[in-house]
């Protein structure tokens, strides 16, 4: 009876209405974990309201947590509190869908304490201080009428200051990169407090004093982000300042291997896999490279390095390319014909009417991918799913033609597959329609997301989309190895302490990406750790997940059933499916 009482003396701490509850021992083991996840999601909302906005939890819209040591040393209290209340319920009565759910819960609450006792990310990354993001969802997200809307973004902002000022006191010798990304993004969403308000308040009905309040804390936040990032400029103008190197090292690495991912593999077996497929994709890339040869350069000689004749195809092939001013469009255009042939070819039971708006990347999401995909928050109804695709007209002339010649006319394809369809915006649509626990939308799983998008590449390929020609096969193999690469790349300079030459000269050389493309990626890898890996990892489960189901199933399996059972599960560890789908 001892965990029962300690269990209640918790939510009883926690939670006024505790009284009203069915004491625990008189329920079921299901009704007690589905109470306990209810209570849990609500509490932790309440904890995080910044993130509880991006998710759509309305609750808590109004409150800011201003980022000090107090804040932060209270967030790890919450996550112990809350794990010995978890581990009171009798898991091993839990039914299968529960258990997972318990897992992600535990996972959430470990990483949570782990991020802010031990890898102290908030005392060196300056780039998670931004108000933008949140403040785009207060404005556009349709959870409430525009005038609610405003007024519940004029009281979140309203200690601004506040938030920038303790945000800039906490840095402890941040990365140079971190802080740089921090500058341009805070500065870039500064357009969200102005044209963006400016047109909102216009369409509105607020109060003359509504309206001067909201003005003075939108003028406050400005004021606030400006001396925000020239703070952050004057730590990179002082020539004797400290920063911390970005590379966390091997011991912190493998931890946020383990939770970030959720994955049976070690950080170590997963380079060692990468490396060893690379051999594989590089040699099956020789022999398309010659296929293709007399159809571009037969009055060229070949170079005697095979993986010189590589880059030459790869090269002439690359200039079949948009214009800068088109790329956009192409794009858009791409996810019409992907919708269209994944219903021909009966892969997903999928409602292609259900809007996924193609779009212009938000400014202040700038800097860090070519492309995105945007959902719709999983706690509100209503909204919109987007393909974010960024502005290749802004890039300086140099940068330009790198950047569309790695996504030409067959690369930008697979993008859109990745991103789109039925890729990214595709998996999270079914996991707002179809995932049996909100959980998983909220608490999603990296390596499933990213592995989800890598799987389709591939499967898209060989259900034949795009006739799967020679030069598809070229860049899929192109884009295979920029998928290793990610994982060779990351765990070396995270753990190896890779000098940038070496880095480079690999992307370049053996994964044959553009300068451009090596550039942003190296520096991508400056501002992240691990999350290059979900890629690979996820999808080599996927695949495996995929070939023992069809063994399981028999004369029985159809690869639309493996979808449709496979995403109904929502952006669990593939680990935690794998488990259901065999059993």
């Amino acid at each position: 009876m001892k965990p029962v009482l300690v269990f209640c003396l918790f939510t009883f701490l926690f939670l006024p209405a505790c009284d009203n509850q069915i004491p625990n021992n008189d329920r079921h083991p299901e009704e007690q974990f589905t109470a306990f996840e209810t209570r849990f999601l609500d509490h932790y909302w309440k904890e995080y309201p910044s993130q509880s906005i991006t998710i759509g939890y309305g609750k808590y819209y109004e409150n800011l947590v201003i980022p000090d040591s107090a804040a932060f040393a209270g967030h790890v209290d919450f996550s112990k509190q809350w794990l010995d209340s978890l581990n009171t319920l009798d898991f091993l009565r839990l039914s299968d869908n529960n258990k997972i759910s318990y897992n992600i819960i535990k996972n959430q609450l470990e990483s949570d304490i782990w991020y802010q006792s031990k890898f102290n990310q908030h005392q060196w990354d300056a780039s998670i201080y931004n108000l933008s993001n949140e403040c785009y969802y207060l404005i556009h997200q349709p959870y409430a009428p525009l005038d609610e809307r405003l007024k519940i973004l004029s009281k979140h902002i309203e200690n601004a200051d506040r938030y920038y000022q303790s945000a800039f006191k906490i840095l402890h010798q941040p990365t140079r990169e971190s802080v740089g990304l921090s500058i341009m993004q805070n500065l870039a969403g500064i357009q969200i407090f102005e044209k963006d308000l400016t047109d909102s308040i216009k369409s509105s009905h607020l109060t003359n004093l509504e309206i001067d309040t909201l003005n003075n804390n939108v003028k406050k936040t400005i004021l606030a982000i400006r001396i925000f990032t020239d703070s952050l400029n004057g730590l990179l103008k002082n020539k004797n300042y400290f920063f911390k190197n970005y590379a966390i090292g091997k011991d912190l690495y493998k931890e946020k291997f383990k939770y970030d991912l959720a994955t049976n593999f070690s950080p170590e077996e997963i380079y060692e896999k990468a490396n060893k497929e690379k051999k594989t994709v590089t040699t099956r890339m020789v022999q398309i490279a010659e296929s293709l040869w007399p159809r571009y350069l037969k009055n060229t000689p070949k170079p005697k390095d095979s993986i010189d004749r590589i880059q030459a195809i790869i090269d002439v092939v690359s200039l079949q390319h948009a214009k800068a001013e088109n790329f956009f469009d192409s794009l858009r255009n791409q996810v019409y014909q992907l919708k269209k042939f994944v219903i021909e070819k009966d892969l997903f039971n999928f409602d292609t009417s259900y809007p996924i708006i193609i779009r212009w990347m938000p400014a202040y999401e700038r800097g860090f991918a070519m492309a995105s995909a945007e959902f719709t928050p999983p706690y509100q109804k209503e909204g919109d799913t987007y393909f974010n695709i960024d502005d290749v007209t802004k890039y300086p002339k140099e940068k330009q033609e790198g950047v569309l010649r790695e996504f030409n006319n067959y690369a930008s394809q697979l993008l859109s597959i990745h991103e789109a369809v039925p890729g990214h915006c595709l998996q999270g649509i079914y996991n707002k329609l179809k995932s049996p626990d909100v959980l998983r939308s909220v608490f999603q799983n990296g390596a499933m997301i990213e592995g989800w998008a890598v799987y389709t590449e591939t499967m898209m390929l060989e259900n034949g989309w795009a006739g799967n020609s020679a030069e598809m096969q070229l860049m899929h193999g192109k884009l295979k190895l920029r998928e290793l690469g990610n994982v060779v790349i990351d765990y070396e300079m995270q753990c190896l302490d890779k000098s940038k030459e070496s880095i480079m000269d690999f992307l370049i050389r053996e994964c044959f990406q553009t300068r451009a493309q090596a550039e942003e990626k190296y520096h991508r890898a400056t501002l992240s750790q691990v999350q290059l890996c979900s890629y690979y990892t996820g999808a080599s489960a996927i695949f495996a997940l995929r070939n023992e189901y069809k063994t399981k199933m028999g004369k029985t399996y159809s690869l639309k059933q493996f979808h449709e059972s496979f995403l109904g599960y929502g952006s669990s560890p593939v680990k935690y499916i794998s488990e259901r789908m065999l059993q």
